[in-house]
């Protein structure tokens, strides 16, 4: 073991050996602050336990998931304008089903 001295005395260099914390992405940074805001002592116990970040990572890649099924469902429901002929008319109704499929995915994001 090794010692480090300060003020006199020696004491232990410990380290923690902890793993770098994931990316959180969008989601799961919209999640931190919903538990943050509105259930400190879920987020305080979830950061004592280690099973904050993991969670947030989860609840990002599970958000992400919905969206992409989402939009697949709506676009299937739709009719698209045509890409070449209309790019602004197409990026729009892209952009509308986003927004539709990331609202709904919200209500996932901010429940307990």
């Amino acid at each position: 073991m090794e010692y480090m001295m300060v003020n006199g005395y020696q004491i232990p260099a410990l380290t923690l050996n902890e793993p770098p914390m994931p990316e959180i992405g969008k989601y799961g940074s919209l999640r931190r602050k919903f538990l943050r805001e509105n259930a400190p002592m879920v987020f305080d116990e979830m950061m004592l336990e280690g099973t904050l970040y993991p969670h947030l990572v989860e609840m990002d890649n599970a958000v992400h998931r919905q969206i992409e099924q989402t939009m697949q469902t709506l676009m299937q429901q739709s009719t698209a304008p045509n890409r070449q002929t209309d790019p602004m008319g197409w990026t729009q109704w892209m952009n509308a089903l986003q927004s539709q499929a990331e609202e709904l995915a919200m209500q996932q994001i901010y429940s307990l």
